[in-house]
């Protein structure tokens, strides 16, 4: 199973979707030392993160997001078998 990842936001007030960017496979070990979990090998579900955090992975992956006005995760996603990751 191989997995890709994205950072995402969520609209506070309503919880919705509001931000999503992939995360370039090569700067994923990057992402998952700011999120706090390079070395958590078990982890494949959403993880939560801070403010400080999410800035740091957007300008890690040059994307230029208001980050302040959310709530932020970086998510993993399963590949179909039919496609391959970046």
């Amino acid at each position: 199973m191989e997995l890709i990842y994205k950072l995402v936001g969520f609209d506070r007030a309503t919880e919705a979707l509001a931000v999503t960017r992939d995360i370039p496979r090569d700067k994923v070990p990057h992402a998952k030392r700011i999120a706090g979990i390079a070395d958590r090998l078990g982890i494949i579900a959403d993880w939560p993160l801070s403010h400080d955090q999410a800035r740091a992975i957007t300008d890690m992956i040059g994307a230029e997001l208001d980050v302040d006005g959310l709530d932020w995760a970086l998510e993993p996603y399963t590949l179909p078998n039919t496609v391959e990751a970046e």
